[in-house]
């Protein structure tokens, strides 16, 4: 092997897989089991997860984590804990509410009261206006009555009611006529609202949390949880304890997961502390209390309501950042270990509050890798951008056009990252996930720059774990478990390949988390899905980048916007009804850069109320190309802002572009029924020639490089759930290995087919019992074993004996339908494992004149268990069941 992509290829060690092992106070034996098991699968790290465990922080945690730790010394493998004993981060471990009640979260919140055609004065009791609005269906819930006896008043505004909760920005500040419980005034004639806006402890979210954008009750956090770890495991810091993990950390001004918290559209408590009270008054002197409806009332000229609600969520956003994620990370660094984690992404929420954080860059910013997580089916095989159903429904377009690329974009982009991007995976698919669909979304997300995996999940409880599976050992009842093994040796040397390195892409799209705060605007998954569906590669930039590029290592210069090494010749911008002032004096100073609205211009600047001022920052931005969404593709191309094109359209076709030594390109056909077959204009730069990588059977081939008018194309053949690296390289480098030719061609040179379709037997086995099967049955026709044994999960073995008088240099077995882990031997010869179609082996070697045996053992997943099971306590989703087994023709091919 050429010592260029040797170096490439060669982990030496490296890991870049980190899975959650979950934690509830087992045995010792059965934690270093499973230990030693997530160490067979060629892991070299774990994330402790803290969330079910009934001691976190106290004797029985560290006794466990002991054990853990002292397994994770002697095999060479590091330790992530999770950073709360609960689920999200943010509880801090009870602290808050056993010790620092004063520094639970605090919100502010508003009533309203309604008077029509006022003419005389009126009185209005305010004291009972200080606390939610409630009816007789909220007689059963409970109430904090005594903190709500805490609740101040902030204001009282009156505001022109012209209709169906529209006012008019003609408000009144009423606060200095109240006095005591009561304000006695008279208001012009008319139809007014009057809010009275206050501070309150109780309507929020759950009280027991911390405030995210309070410094000191964010401090909570690492007095609960981390010090306590550091005062234990000091020596291990920066070696086997390498950091800590927060899950879906949150504003959480209200409870649950609606997943529609966004500002001035969700009728909600807000997030409030004493710096963004301090925040707004800077911005506002002493009428800041009177711009306060704007945060819940829609205004009729949108001026004051957009700059306020613009000027609020910038506030607790950059508050969310300084305070809670990057007083986390810099603890982490100042202790020697690092600071990872996700919040949640989920249908857009990365720009909302509730179960969101508000801006999800500025979330980040704390962290030493992006995050993001793929749970639950929000990335299907098949279902590029289709709704998903399950807990809600959610936004099929954003989870796979936009999600993987937001993570990758901040790792790349954001320099603390390294270029490195995590990403929580499977957990939550149910039993249904089985290895095929793992390498599924393993490829999506890698050919996205994901390139660190938190697996979820190993859970040492008695099999069925009803809690979010599939579990990958399950107690030694997972058959596919070895096939799991595979699979993450696979990931792990992707990962490695693309680390290190930097990203190529020709395209930057602004991240829209701004425009939703304000007024009309586009998600960025609407042109992430038009470029992604015609090869042109992006990363998502948010304004805070543009508006500060030397803190990002970058500058505009020669018709590129570089940031932290990557170059783009061109910025999207998705529409957007207002934008910063901060982003229109970008576009008028990066006069060289190609910047494009999609759709139309912006209407208005988002945080600026003089108008003057406001309409010279327009200009330039105005003078900007505006392009149709659905032409967008084509005038990119014609600008040349691409890096690779396909001589045919496929929308299938994923591709990532990396420079580590040499240029990569990671191909994926992401359709779950069409071959990609064509050429690709690829450019190799200096190079001439170039290597078909498959990273799972670990191969390498020499491909044909086609130079047309000075354009180098390459063809290539992918088939459902295939992917592949391709290296360009030099003549040299690719002299020793044998020409790539594509699978179909293969076997069209077939000469002869040989159906061994009938005539089989078979046994059944579960993985427990593994190897010894059942009786052995003979199979005339290949039937679904699932249509025999409906409730079978497990391993099936197939065996054949058959007479060959044929000898050739290549022979290929090819399955029509495999569900879905299969192994095969020839004459008791291993010849190897697929996890995912083409289920199609090379037998060159194995076969001999006169009779051979195959024998074909075959994993299902657990997904038809659960019909032997008692009902779950939930069900999140109703899916159909797939076949199990083979079935179908069986051919034996030979040229």
């Amino acid at each position: 092997m050429s010592q260029t992509i040797e170096q490439l290829t060669n982990i030496d060690n490296h890991n870049y897989i980190l899975p959650f092992l979950w934690m509830r106070g087992e045995e010792e034996d059965i934690i270093r089991n499973e230990i030693a098991k997530i160490y067979e699968c060629g892991i070299r790290a774990i994330c402790v997860e803290a969330r079910p465990h009934p001691d976190f922080a106290g004797p029985g945690w560290w006794h466990d984590l002991d054990i853990v730790m002292d397994e994770a010394r002697q095999r060479g493998m590091s330790v992530w804990v999770l950073d709360d004993a609960h689920f999200p981060t943010g509880y801090a471990s009870g602290l808050l509410q056993a010790k620092y009640p004063e520094r639970k979260k605090k919100y502010i919140n508003y009533n309203i009261a309604d008077v029509w055609g006022a003419k005389h004065e009126m009185t209005l009791h305010i004291k009972p206006m200080l606390k939610p609005r409630s009816s007789w269906l909220d007689l059963d819930k409970p109430k904090d009555v005594m903190e709500q006896s805490n609740n101040t008043l902030i204001s009282v505004v009156a505001a022109p009611l012209i209709t169906e909760g529209i006012i008019s920005e003609q408000l009144i500040e009423l606060t200095d006529q109240v006095q005591g419980e009561f304000i006695t005034c008279q208001l012009p004639e008319g139809q007014w609202r009057i809010f009275v806006i206050y501070e309150t402890k109780t309507d929020g979210g759950n009280p027991t949390y911390i405030n995210m954008i309070d410094e000191l009750s964010a401090r909570t956090q690492l007095e609960a949880v981390y010090e306590p770890h550091y005062a234990r495991y000091k020596d291990d810091f920066g070696q086997t304890f390498a950091g800590f993990f927060s899950d879906e950390p949150s504003f959480g001004n209200v409870a649950g997961f609606a997943f529609d918290e966004t500002i001035g559209k969700k009728d909600m408590p807000l997030p409030w502390s004493e710096e963004a009270k301090e925040l707004l008054i800077a911005e506002y002197g002493e009428r800041w209390s009177i711009m306060l409806p704007y945060l819940w009332a829609t205004s009729n000229e949108r001026k004051q309501c957009i700059h306020t609600r613009y000027t609020y969520m910038n506030i607790v956003t950059k508050l969310y950042e300084k305070n809670f994620s990057r007083q986390l990370g810099d603890w982490c660094e100042a202790h020697g270990v690092e600071y990872i984690g996700h919040v949640i992404e989920d249908n857009n929420q990365h720009s909302r509050l509730g179960s969101g954080a508000g801006h999800y860059f500025r979330a980040m910013a704390g962290q030493h890798m992006a995050g993001i997580d793929v749970i639950g089916g929000q990335v299907i095989a098949g279902g590029a951008g289709l709704e998903r159903v399950g807990i809600a429904k959610g936004d099929g377009e954003f989870y796979h056009y936009a999600l993987g690329k937001l993570g990758s974009s901040a790792g790349h982009l954001d320099p603390k990252k390294q270029g490195r991007t995590m990403c929580e995976l499977f957990g939550a698919y149910g039993w249904k996930l089985g290895v095929r669909d793992m390498k599924y979304i393993t490829d999506h997300l890698i050919s996205r720059g994901i390139n660190y995996l938190v697996p979820h999940a190993f859970s040492m409880r008695e099999y069925p774990d009803y809690d979010c599976p599939p579990h990958f050992y399950a107690r030694g009842n997972n058959p596919q478990f070895k096939h799991f093994a595979k699979l993450m040796q696979y990931a792990n040397r992707l990962c490695h390949l693309f680390n290190g390195g930097t990203h190529i892409a020709p395209v930057a799209i602004l991240y829209h988390g701004e425009s939703e705060w304000t007024g009309e605007y586009m998600k960025m998954q609407k042109p992430a899905r038009v470029l992604a569906e015609h090869q042109i590669d992006f990363d998502f930039v948010p304004i805070d980048m543009l508006k500060q590029l030397d803190n990002y290592n970058g500058k505009v210069e020669q018709e590129l916007l570089t940031i932290n090494g990557e170059q783009f010749s061109c910025l999207v911008l998705p529409y957007s009804q207002y934008i910063t002032k901060e982003l229109a004096a970008f576009i008028r100073d990066a006069v060289d850069l190609d910047i494009i609205f999609i759709d139309a211009a912006p209407e208005g600047i988002s945080n600026e109320l003089n108008e003057a001022l406001s309409d010279e920052l327009l200009v330039a931005a105005r003078l900007r190309k505006v392009v149709a969404i659905d032409k967008l593709a084509d005038y990119l191309i014609e600008k040349g802002h691409y890096d690779i094109r396909l001589t045919s359209e496929f929308k299938h076709l994923t591709y990532y572009h990396y420079k580590k030594n040499q240029h990569l390109y990671m191909l994926q056909n992401e359709s779950s029924y069409e071959v990609f077959r064509g050429q690709i204009e690829l450019p190799t730069g200096e190079h001439e020639q170039a290597i078909i990588y498959d990273a799972f059977e670990q191969t390498f081939e020499r491909l044909k490089v086609t130079k047309i008018d000075k354009v180098n194309y390459i063809e290539l053949e992918l088939h459902p759930y295939q992917s592949c690296v391709i290296i360009p390289c030099t003549e040299q480098q690719a002299s020793s290995y044998p020409y790539y030719m594509p699978l179909t061609d293969k076997l069209a040179g077939c000469r002869k087919q040989f159906d061994l379709s009938s005539n089989w037997t078979y046994a059944l086995t579960d993985n427990a019992s593994y190897p010894k099967f059942s009786e052995s049955n003979l199979m005339e026709q290949l039937v679904p074993i699932s249509r025999l044994h409906p409730m079978f999960t497990g391993i099936i073995r197939y065996e054949k004996t058959f007479e060959y008088d044929q000898t050739s240099d290549q022979q290929w077995l090819v399955f029509d339908a495999i569900y879905e882990a299969v192994e095969l031997w020839v004459n008791e010869q291993y010849v190897g494992m697929k996890i995912a179609t083409p289920y199609i082996f090379e037998l060159s070697g194995f076969l001999k004149l006169g009779t051979n045996q195959l024998r074909i053992e075959i994993a299902t997943t657990l997904d038809r268990d659960r019909l032997q099971q008692p009902e779950p306590p939930f069900q999140l989703t109703h899916e159909p069941m797939e076949p199990t087994g083979m079935f179908g023709n069986v051919i034996l091919m030979k040229n």
